[in-house]
C-alpha cells in the first residue's frame, strides 16, 4: 500500500484499483455490485473511480474472505451491524472443527495406504472413526453389559471391565485410529462375544460355588507369579516336559491355592488349568491392548504365552499332588 500513499486524495479507475490491490476487476465490480466497496465517484464517461478509502476497504474485505467469512457477515460488520471480535470468535470456532475433520480425513487415508485397503474397507473405517466419545464408549459398554447381564460378579472386578472404555481423541494419529478400528471390529465379532460371556459365567459359577476364594489382589499376586516364572522358563528354553518345567509348574500351582483359599488337590488342578485355559484367549488379550493403544496406557504384559506354557507343562507331565 505504500504507492497508494503517495496518492493521497487521487482517483483511481477501476483497472488502476485492480493493478493497486492485486484483485481481478470482475472481484472488485462485484464487490461494488454488492454495495460492500461503492466507487467514490463516477468519470465523464460513467466509469467508477474509487479513492484512498476504497482501497483500503478492498484490502479489508480480500483478508476477511481470505478467513473464511462470507459476504453477507462482512456486510454486517463494516456496517457495524455485528462486532468483529463476535464473528472471529465464531470463524474460530467453525475452523477449529474442520481442522478436526480435516485430521480425521487424514488418519483414515493414511490407514488405507499402510493397509491397502479397498473403497468399501475405507468407508468402514471413515464409519467408525466419525463416531462420537459417547458412541465410541457406548460401542463398549454395550460389550460388557451384554457378558455380563444377569451374573454376580466380583464388584472390584466388574468395575474394572466397565472403566475399560476407549478414549480415542478428536484428532487421533494413524495408529490410535487403526487401534480403535481393530477394537471395534473385535467388539463386534458374535463368537468374540461369545468367548467373553463363556469366561464371565464361569466366574460366576465360581463366585456362586465358593471355587473363587480370596481376594483379588491375592489373584493378582497369583497371575504375576505365572507371569514372572513360565514367562522366565519360556525365554530360557525350558521344555515343558521337562523336570524343571514341573518344579516350576509347582511354584505356579501353590501361587494359585494360596490366592484362592484352596487345597492343592487334583480338583483344584482341573479347576486352575480350565481357567488358565479361558484366560489364554488371545483376543481377550488383544482387546485389552488395543485399549492400552487407544488411551495411550502402558501395555501390559501378554499373559498367552506364559498361560500357554503352563498349560503344556500340565499336559506333558500330568501333576500329582
Amino acid at each position: 500500500m505504500s504507492e497508494n500513499s503517495r496518492m493521497d486524495g487521487a482517483l483511481h479507475t477501476i483497472g488502476e484499483t485492480a493493478r493497486l490491490t492485486g484483485l481481478p476487476v470482475s472481484t472488485i465490480r462485484y464487490y461494488s455490485d454488492e454495495g460492500l466497496v461503492p466507487p467514490a465517484a463516477r468519470s465523464s464517461g460513467g466509469y467508477r473511480l474509487y479513492d484512498r478509502r476504497a482501497l483500503h476497504l478492498l484490502d479489508l474485505v480480500r483478508t476477511l474472505r481470505d478467513l473464511g467469512v462470507d459476504l453477507s457477515t462482512i456486510t454486517r460488520v463494516l456496517t457495524g451491524a455485528e462486532s468483529f471480535a463476535r464473528v472471529a470468535d465464531r470463524q474460530a470456532a467453525a475452523l477449529e472443527t474442520q481442522i478436526q475433520t480435516l485430521r480425521v480425513r487424514q488418519a483414515v487415508l493414511r490407514h488405507a495406504a499402510a493397509h491397502n485397503a479397498d473403497p468399501g474397507t475405507t468407508a468402514e473405517v471413515h464409519r467408525l472413526a466419525r463416531l462420537s466419545a459417547e458412541q465410541r464408549r457406548r460401542l463398549v459398554a454395550d460389550l460388557v453389559a451384554e457378558t455380563t447381564r444377569g451374573l454376580d460378579m466380583e464388584p472390584g472386578f466388574a468395575a474394572r471391565l466397565r472403566s475399560m472404555l476407549p478414549d480415542l481423541p478428536d484428532e487421533p494419529g494413524p495408529e490410535r485410529l487403526g487401534a480403535w478400528v481393530e477394537l471395534a471390529r473385535l467388539v463386534g465379532d458374535p463368537d468374540f462375544r461369545t468367548s467373553v460371556r463363556a469366561a464371565f459365567e464361569r466366574h460366576a459359577a465360581d463366585r456362586a460355588s465358593g471355587a473363587d476364594g480370596g481376594d483379588p489382589s491375592g489373584w493378582k499376586r497369583a497371575e504375576r507369579t505365572l507371569l514372572d516364572l513360565a514367562g522366565a522358563a519360556l525365554a530360557d528354553g525350558v521344555a515343558p516336559g521337562s523336570a524343571d518345567a514341573r518344579a516350576v509348574a509347582v511354584r505356579i500351582i501353590a501361587a494359585f491355592a494360596d490366592a484362592h483359599g484352596r487345597a492343592d488337590d487334583a480338583g483344584f488342578r482341573r479347576w486352575l488349568a480350565e481357567r488358565i485355559r479361558i484366560g489364554a484367549d488371545e483376543r481377550v488379550t488383544r482387546y485389552r491392548a488395543l485399549i492400552a493403544v487407544i488411551d495411550r496406557e502402558p501395555p501390559e504384559p501378554d499373559p498367552v504365552p506364559a498361560g500357554r506354557w503352563f498349560l503344556a507343562a500340565l499336559e506333558a507331565a500330568p501333576l500329582s499332588p
